[in-house]
């Protein structure tokens, strides 16, 4: 929550900020070092103070009905309805129990790797929600590499069933994908995206920036994408 929350009497914008698949809520704030981060974006004048809001997906993708047993049968993992809950359950009570802005304009959804899939399916998914993605390492490719691609879809496979178009281009969130040069997971992955989103004329920000799949360069992504953010939030 913002520093001045208790006695602002103002709603703030909100921020849904989901984690990587080894992760839970937590790591954003204990090795990410959020908190901080966003704290002295505010006090540099960056943007505007907003609620960060942090979920735990477990290994669900962002994504319901997921059952990695399928792919990994020593893994005993529940078939998690984390998009159900997620659209159905955690957002509106955020909206009802907190101060936030709730429209469009001021919702924004943002990941890393596996986050970073989960933050592109659902800005992708329900348009209308936010005005902001930013896909941070993400797994972009969705199920390709697990052969689960029903649950999982990738980017691609999103614009494609949606029917996404030129046309359409402008109901959907500003996008930016940020991966280090030296991503041995996730570096294909957001490479062969940017390829296609440039192939059908999507206006979206790709950053190769050197780095690797790691918490260094995922700090230093969510703080490059703050300015951005604040075209949308210090409205």
């Amino acid at each position: 929550l913002p520093s001045d929350y208790e006695t602002s009497g103002k709603k703030y914008p909100v921020l849904y900020l989901f984690h990587g698949v080894i992760d839970d809520h937590n790591a954003w704030k204990k090795k990410g070092d959020v908190v901080r981060m966003t704290e002295d974006a505010v006090n540099d004048g960056v943007i505007e103070p907003f609620i960060i809001v942090l979920p735990n997906a477990y290994l669900s993708f962002y994504v319901d009905n997921l059952d990695w047993s399928e792919l990994l049968p020593f893994i005993n993992s529940p078939k998690l309805r984390f998009e159900s809950f997620f659209t159905k359950t955690l957002q509106p009570y955020i909206e009802s129990h907190y101060p936030v802005l709730a429209d469009r304009e001021h919702t924004a959804i943002v990941g890393l790797s596996m986050g970073g899939y989960g933050a592109s399916y659902h800005a992708f998914k329900y348009p209308d929600k936010y005005c902001y993605c930013a896909s941070i390492s993400g797994a972009v490719k969705g199920g390709n590499w697990t052969g689960i691609t029903d649950r999982i879809p990738s980017v691609q496979d999103i614009f494609e069933r949606e029917g996404y178009s030129r046309y359409s281009f402008k109901t959907l969130p500003e996008y930016v994908m940020d991966c280090g040069d030296a991503d041995p997971i996730c570096g294909r992955f957001n490479e062969e995206t940017h390829e296609f989103l440039d192939s059908i004329g999507f206006p979206h920000k790709y950053r190769r920036m050197p780095g690797t799949h790691a918490w260094n360069y995922w700090k230093e992504a969510y703080k490059r994408m703050l300015p951005e953010l604040a075209r949308h939030f210090n409205e």
